[in-house]
């Protein structure tokens, strides 16, 4: 969080008038001051604020007290989803109890748009290695999947590129599909994919023959094959990105040719 966040915090009292603080903010060309009262943090006071209120109220009449705030280790994607969750553009980054600066959520949108596929819709493989190296350095137990389409050139030169990008806009949204909160979807490259996944282990077996499914586009079976690291079984904890990505690879590859040999 500390990567996307405002170190620059400006404050005012709580006493102060309306007016005083749409001065200030014009002045410092900033859109929100931190609002303080006996040396505290008691709210956050936005433009927005400013311009629905009489200029002689007080900040405390038109700030949000009690704002909203995040650690400052926290997940990108957590920021976000909090935020739109209770409907604010910022918050303020804690280190403890001390505020070090204030993230908004045009900036994590903004961020996280940079590592999306605009084929798909999925995340891109930086948001996931992002993702993965994050739930490493809290010690979070998650599990990771690899899935390769089965004889996606073939698809492409009997069908076109263009068919073959709408089979894998398909296939992403069915994982979509059987995704939930805490399932990370990501277009690895061409017709790879990983899903990071903090699922309890009496879940996994079910997600897992869900993934294995095959499915049809436009009367075109598709399949595919899956690489499987349990996290319960694999110390991901132990392995780089890197390492667990082409282990489970290794595993899609695997089960690629064994699925030939039958």
């Amino acid at each position: 969080m500390e990567t996307f966040m405002c170190r620059q915090l400006y404050g005012v009292s709580s006493g102060k008038s309306a007016q005083y603080a749409a001065e200030k903010m014009n002045e410092l060309k900033v859109g929100s001051l931190v609002v303080f009262e006996e040396g505290k943090v008691v709210g956050i006071v936005t433009s927005r604020d400013i311009r629905a209120a009489h200029p002689n109220r007080i900040v405390a009449d038109v700030m949000t007290a009690n704002p909203l705030s995040i650690h400052k280790n926290a997940f990108i994607g957590q920021a976000l989803a909090m935020m739109e969750e209770n409907e604010v553009e910022r918050l303020l980054v804690m280190d403890d109890h001390e505020v070090i600066g204030i993230v908004t959520r045009e900036t994590l949108r903004e961020e996280i748009g940079k590592n999306i596929d605009p084929l798909t819709g999925l995340y891109r493989a930086s948001y996931i290695e992002y993702l993965y190296n994050f739930l490493v350095e809290q010690q979070t137990r998650f599990h990771l999947f690899f899935l390769d389409l089965n004889n996606f050139g073939e698809i492409n030169k009997k069908y076109s590129h263009i068919f073959g990008n709408e089979v894998l806009t398909h296939f992403a949204n069915r994982l979509k599909e059987i995704c939930q909160d805490g399932d990370y979807l990501c277009r690895y490259g061409g017709d790879e994919f990983v899903v990071i996944t903090k699922r309890e282990q009496s879940e996994l077996q079910f997600f897992y023959e869900q993934m294995k499914r095959p499915i049809a586009y436009k009367n075109v079976a598709i399949s595919f094959s899956v690489g499987f690291l349990n996290g319960n079984l694999h110390d991901l904890f132990a392995k780089s990105y890197e390492e667990s990505i082409r282990e489970a690879s290794l595993l899609s590859t695997k089960a690629k040719f064994y699925a030939k040999e039958r």
